[in-house]
């Protein structure tokens, strides 16, 4: 029987989506795409958090090459085929930035080329000290995508962002975290107790304050900062009048933890 290229599991409002084919090291190739994006379709209304992982050896080694290959033994493909396999690869960033909870990447093992940007693209990222993060696009012809052109010189600065990109060499979890890549590097025998500690602090935060948080900070890049403080403004006045914003007076008053927050 072939295993799902992604396992999906929900338990205690937290979705766990596994990359999972070990066998290739979680390579990328369409069933895994489309089943990664159908994980962030269909979710549930009581999830609060999204971990993603990899199964096996590795976060994730990006882009098949062996599926490329057969690929292109069936002969050349058209523009409009090439980028409607780009787009795909696109609607990483797209589902991982548009899911209305917080979304955290665990990563261990190796985390290449299109492995990376799922990784770096998720809202918290915990990676084990060992892990090895890589952008190879350019040693095999390919290019970045999912925004990191844009992405890396904002995070890592322009000057660190070149040399990740045009030198395609390897770096740790450890200069990931120098970087401003990751949120936190840790041992790996320790990466589940992190993500762990994380998942129990976002589930104590008030979910519509997360999502608006999420939104604000995800549309920083559009315009000036009139236009961020007008987009503030909004945010600030739906929070307040909001449910959650409600229930936090009340239970301060009362002196007691707010519904929403989860142990």
């Amino acid at each position: 029987m072939t295993s799902l290229p992604v396992l999906v599991e929900d338990a205690r409002g937290i979705r766990t989506i596994t990359l999972n084919r070990p066998e290739r090291l979680n390579a990328l190739n369409p069933d895994l795409l489309h089943a990664f994006d159908a994980a962030f379709l269909a979710m549930p209304a009581d999830v609060r958090v999204v971990v993603i992982r990899g199964a096996g050896r590795a976060f994730s080694a990006g882009h098949d090459l062996k599926w490329s290959a057969e690929e292109n033994a069936k002969g050349p493909k058209t523009e409009a085929e090439l980028a409607a396999t780009t787009d795909g690869l696109h609607q990483i960033t797209r589902r991982i930035q548009g899911c209305p909870v917080p979304v955290i990447a665990r990563v261990h093992g190796f985390a290449i080329g299109g492995g990376a940007e799922i990784a770096l693209s998720a809202d918290l990222v915990v990676t084990a000290e060992s892990a090895t993060f890589r952008f190879t696009e350019t040693a095999v012809g390919l290019v970045v995508t999912n925004g990191f052109t844009a992405v890396l010189p904002r995070t890592a600065g322009p000057v660190v962002a070149k040399e990740i990109i045009m030198l395609g060499e390897p770096f740790h979890g450890g200069q990931a975290l120098a970087w401003g890549l990751v949120n936190r590097a840790v041992p790996e025998e320790n990466l589940d107790d992190e993500v762990a500690k994380i998942v129990l602090s976002l589930r104590e935060k008030s979910p519509n304050a997360l999502l608006l948080a999420k939104k604000l900070l995800n549309s920083a890049w559009e315009g000036g900062l009139e236009d961020v403080m007008r987009r503030e403004t909004g945010a600030s006045v739906t929070a307040a009048l909001s449910a959650d914003a409600q229930e936090a007076a009340l239970a301060f008053a009362e002196g007691r933890p707010p519904a929403y927050a989860v142990s």
